[in-house]
């Protein structure tokens, strides 16, 4: 039996790397995936794809703005009016700037705590009562970083939101555990990853993507930058019942990055 079988994941910023590489890995493994995203183009390619790859009706694509608390109601009503109930929430969806304590606008850190620490609270805020209703073993599994977990003096903003992410996913655990819901919440921490998140970072930075890679793949023992699978399969194991007894922790998945 396939991992996810008779399971509905919302997946979000799912319409370009990590978050593709999971909707696509989710519906191999049974799941019927909601794509959410801001790229229509993008996102009806994914759904499209991964149609043509499982059937028609494995996949929808809904536009959804992570930070606005109506557009998470209207995208779980989607989900529950498409595929009958949600088990899986992916809050995968996140934005950076290179910028430090002291170059940080008030502009860039409202951006940036908006998308990747705002919209993961309302993410787990609005799924917990349609997952209640399913009846099922449910997980939420959010987006951490490395960057909140050591610290980086270029992404201040960034930091700040990843290491509430890890807070917030301990908080939830805590809270769903001891109101007897069978909702596990969890956390992965990715290192540097080869995305188009990569190559924006490389631009912002006036490196070129082969400039980029080499720097940081010397930040992570292992040698390199980790892929988008890698990360998508840790999101796998914690979606699944392979990870039944893991709640309110965070995956480091990052090639030894936290090890020094």
């Amino acid at each position: 039996m396939k991992r996810l079988e008779n399971k509905v994941a919302l997946i979000t910023g799912a319409t370009k790397g990590i978050g593709e590489t999971t909707a696509r890995l989710f519906a191999d493994e049974g799941a019927k995936v909601l794509i959410c995203g801001r790229n229509d183009a993008d996102g009806q390619r994914v759904e499209a794809e991964i149609n043509a790859a499982h059937g028609a009706g494995t996949a929808r694509y809904f536009k959804l703005d992570v930070t606005s608390m109506d557009n998470w109601k209207e995208a779980i009503d989607f989900a529950e009016s498409q595929f009958g109930k949600l088990n899986i929430l992916v809050n995968n969806a996140g934005i950076s700037y290179p910028e430090n304590v002291v170059t940080t606008t008030p502009e860039i850190w409202n951006k940036v705590i908006a998308t990747n620490q705002t919209g993961v609270f309302y993410g787990m805020q609005q799924v917990i009562e349609a997952m209640a209703r399913t009846g099922e073993p449910c997980a939420i599994v959010s987006t951490a970083s490395v960057d909140g977990h050591v610290g980086d003096e270029l992404y201040f903003a960034y930091c700040a939101a990843k290491a509430a992410v890890e807070a917030m996913t301990r908080c939830a655990a805590l809270y769903c555990a001891n109101h007897k819901l069978d909702i596990r919440v969890n956390a992965v921490a990715p290192g540097y990853i080869l995305t188009p998140m990569a190559e924006e970072d490389a631009r912002q930075n006036g490196k070129t993507i082969e400039e980029y890679c080499a720097d940081c793949a010397e930040l992570h023992p292992i040698g390199r930058l980790g892929r988008p699978d890698e990360i998508a399969k840790a999101y796998l194991y914690m979606a699944s019942d392979d990870a039944s007894f893991v709640t309110g922790t965070t995956l480091m998945v990052d090639g030894g990055y936290t090890a020094r």
